[in-house]
């Protein structure tokens, strides 16, 4: 069926939404695991070769961003013509947000085992192509891969301590986080809601990305670096390192949820402010 012909909801496709909503999870899958290459780069004192890995595979992730705006630019653009509200269309694309970092903070044994072999791949072949090329295309690399799979356990939830975690760090992300998924969307549904600004609002889109980017690098990812540069050094216990990045994961997968519910006042402020531009 032709996803620009087939109806849902006002002229917008479900297959369009499942589209969006799919490329949300993944790019909040993939992202989530920064926090476990970290963790993967701590145990194995190898911290740059797994933030260099971490970069490699999150290019893909960061891209897959443009793919997903468009079409919600054109959910936009129906929404005028057909006079309908696509608000909770929009909400059920952010619940995508929510379902892939469920996913990675799930796998997270898993994934931790796969940085761990492609650090060490990587440092013994010196290029991504061939760590890539061992994992997918050799029977040792699949039984590798296979070998990751350490189901979750309700004991990894017991051994989490807040102790030695900063919690502002944990509620700065949550909040920042809600800002961060939600931001781009909310530009875009602001438009709807005051279609005489709608360039305007439209436009703030990728500033409020570029924001929401600034404000974790600097307030969330430095004070994380600094846990995983003493836990490196062996300044503070393993056990902290990893509560410390679980709950960075966890604070993610919580700021995704109030993105839901936080979208449409923040698409009232967005199209408040865009009179003023």
């Amino acid at each position: 069926m032709d996803i620009l012909e087939s109806s849902f909801l006002g002229e917008v496709s479900i297959e369009r939404l499942l589209f969006i909503f799919l490329m949300i999870a993944l790019t909040n899958f993939i992202e989530t695991t920064s926090y476990w290459s970290r963790l993967a780069g701590v145990r194995g004192q190898k911290i740059a070769i797994s933030n260099s890995l971490y970069a490699m595979i999150s290019f893909g992730s960061r891209t897959a961003t443009l793919f997903f705006l468009a079409p919600i630019g054109g959910i936009i653009d129906r929404a005028v013509k057909g006079n309908f509200d696509p608000l909770h269309m929009l909400q059920f694309t952010l619940v995508g947000g929510v379902l892939g970092t469920a996913l990675a903070i799930f796998f997270m044994p898993t994934i931790v085992k796969f940085y761990d072999i492609g650090v060490e791949r990587l440092e013994k072949d010196g290029s991504i192509v061939r760590v890539f090329k061992f994992l997918i295309f050799s029977k040792e690399g699949l039984t590798a891969i296979k070998d990751c799979w350490t189901p979750a356990r309700f004991e990894m939830v017991k051994k989490l301590k807040l102790d030695g975690v900063p919690k502002s760090m944990v509620i700065l992300n949550i909040v920042l986080y809600t800002f961060f998924s939600m931001g781009a969307i909310a530009a875009y549904y602001a438009a709807w809601l005051n279609p005489e600004y709608m360039a305007r609002a439209s436009s703030l889109s990728p500033a409020i990305n570029a924001v929401g980017a600034f404000l974790l690098l600097f307030f969330v990812d430095a004070q994380s670096a600094i846990i995983v540069d003493r836990g490196l050094n062996r300044k503070i216990p393993m056990e902290v390192v990893r509560s410390a990045m679980v709950f960075l994961g966890i604070s993610r997968f919580c700021g995704n949820i109030l993105a839901i519910f936080t979208l449409y006042p923040a698409a009232l402020g967005i199209s408040f402010l865009t009179k003023f531009f």
